[in-house]
Parts: structure tokens; sequence; C-alpha cells
């Protein structure tokens, strides 16, 4: 089933059991929408300040020509500057309004970017008689419903968000079962301090992670010994520069690993980044801690840990008998 854009609006929550085609199709359309809304919101941005601008200018301009008239005519003409400029600057304020009303539909690109960019290098091994599951919530980690709790931290009001915001189960050809999630954890902190002066301040700060995982659930008759590879399993962890490695579960059904991100993560899909001190001046290199690039790694890392547990399993099936 298609994406419907109405009902979406309503929740900012994707939710679909459909194969991949369909799933990639549904993100291409979130991604036009959005497109929509930033070129919408960019348009009334350059509008707004257009019209503040010209509200002073023609201000001025008018204000001359009036000049030049007769007494007469500048009695009966005399509140037309100011008439137009007000005019145009309370335009360029209610453009302003408009596009921040807006704000909730610009979505952030990387979720539904991560998501898609997974998909694509998954697609090609996963089943394809077998749908996925996917709940990716696009609604911004700081509203209401994501809040967790609310207390004071010293001289600072503070609140706490966890935003669950993409869960994907599929199941691989070779029958492994996928679990992928991604939370984000934010915290807000403000506090009114008074200075020497006398004004009062608001001081404003915020801090978080991303915690992303990646699990898959196998048979255990087709791993034997898994459960066996606890204590050795981090050795085979292999991931992207900065991103750190939080948990890694074994058992002898299932294996899930946990890393780390930074609030600043991206989903890359540029080329890499030049060399440091060749960066071309005036341009920020890409983050380093790409999303998708972890995810793959990581679900590499736990296959990495599946090929020795069936390559322990099959070396003595392969034992001649004395």
């Amino acid at each position: 089933m298609a994406l419907d854009p109405s009902e979406f609006l309503k929740t900012y929550v994707y939710e679909a059991r459909a194969p991949v085609t369909e799933v990639l199709a549904d993100l291409k359309a979130l991604a036009e929408l959005d497109a929509r809304v930033e070129r919408k919101r960019r348009t009334l941005w350059i509008t707004a300040w257009s019209l503040m601008a010209l509200s002073i200018a023609g201000c001025a301009i008018l204000s001359a020509v009036v000049a030049q008239l007769s007494f007469g005519q500048q009695d009966a003409l005399a509140g037309l500057p100011w008439l137009v400029g007000v005019g145009f600057f309370g335009v360029g304020i209610v453009l302003f309004i408009v596009r921040a009303s807006m704000g909730r539909m610009d979505l952030d690109n990387r979720r539904y970017g991560l998501l898609a960019t997974v998909l694509k290098r998954f697609q090609v091994d996963l089943d394809v008689s077998a749908p996925v599951d996917v709940k990716l919530d696009l609604a911004r980690t700081d509203e209401e419903r994501k809040c967790v709790g609310k207390k004071k931290r010293g001289r600072w009001d503070s609140e706490d968000f966890t935003d669950a915001w993409l869960s994907l189960h599929g199941r691989f050809a070779d029958g492994t079962h996928l679990h992928l999630s991604v939370v984000e954890h934010l915290q807000k902190r403000r506090r009114t301090s008074r200075g020497s002066s006398g004004k009062t301040k608001l001081k404003t700060k915020r801090k978080g992670k991303t915690l992303l995982q990646v699990g898959l659930r196998v048979k255990p008759e087709r791993f034997p010994g898994l459960a066996g590879l606890r204590t050795n399993a981090k050795q085979a962890a292999k991931l992207p520069p900065g991103v750190a490695l939080s948990r890694l579960d074994v058992a002898e059904d299932r294996l899930a690993m946990r890393a780390v991100l930074d609030q600043e993560w991206t989903v890359l899909t540029t080329k890499p980044a030049p060399p440091e001190g060749r960066t071309p001046q005036g341009l920020k290199p890409p983050a380093r801690q790409d999303g998708a690039r972890a995810a793959t790694m990581m679900l590499l890392s736990l296959y990495q840990v599946l090929g020795t547990s069936r390559r322990q399993g099959a070396a003595p099936a392969r034992q001649k008998p004395v």
C-alpha cells in the first residue's frame, strides 16, 4: 500500500509490513515530501527578509518622493510611506510565523536516509518471499510524548527524552532473523541567571547520544557452540572510527551488538571527505560517524561470529576416526 501523506502527517510515524521494494518506494515518497517542505520554507525565508528590507527601502524612497511634492500633496500623502513600510514589514513577520509553523513538517533527513540506505545494502541478502516490518518515527525528539522525566539538577531545570525512532525486522535468505533499532537520548537543560548589570539571562544546554543496535536470531542446531564464543566475540567487532561498542550479547540462539554514536552522526551519500589538510577552504568535511556504515559493519561483525561457530561445529565432523 502506497504512503498516504495526509495520514502520515497526523502522527509523523511510518509503519509498514511489506516487501523491501514497497518500503523503499514509500521512503522515496517521504524524501520527496520533505524536499517540498524544505523548498517552501526556504522560499518563505527569502521572501520574508526581502519584504522586510523592501519595507525600509520603500519607506525611504516614498518619503523622498513625497518631499518633492507641493505642501498640499505632502499633507495628503504624508502617511503613505509609513503605511507601505509597515505593510511590507507586517507581511514579512507573517511569513516568518508561517515558516516556523511548518518546522514540524521539515523531517530529519538522516532518519529515513539511514533506513533506505540499510535496506538497499541488505536487500540482496534478504528473503524475497518474506516482508520486512518497519516502524519509523520522524517526529522531533523533544516532543512531549517522548519526555521520560523532568527534574532539578543543581541550578538547572532538566528534561530527559527517549526516542526509539526506528525498528526494523526482517529475515535473510539463510533463515537468520534480523532486528535493527535506533534509540536517541536527549537531555535539555535551562536556567536563568542575573548578571552584574541586573539583566536576567536564559542559558540552555543540550546533550545526547544515539544507540544503534543490530541483532540476529538463529537456529541453535545450525550454529553449535555459539554461546561459548561470548568471551572472545568482541575481537570480531569492527566499527567505524569514533563509534564506540556499548554492548555485545551472545547466546545459543541469538547475538546482538549495540554501539554509541554522537548526536552529529550522518548518512553519507557523497564522496568521502578529502584527507586531512586537503579540505577546500570554507568547506566542512562530512561527519566521520556514518550511521548506515556503522550498521553494515555491525552486521558483518555478527556474521563473522556466526561463521566462527559454524567452522568450529564442522571441524569434528571432518575428523577421521583413528
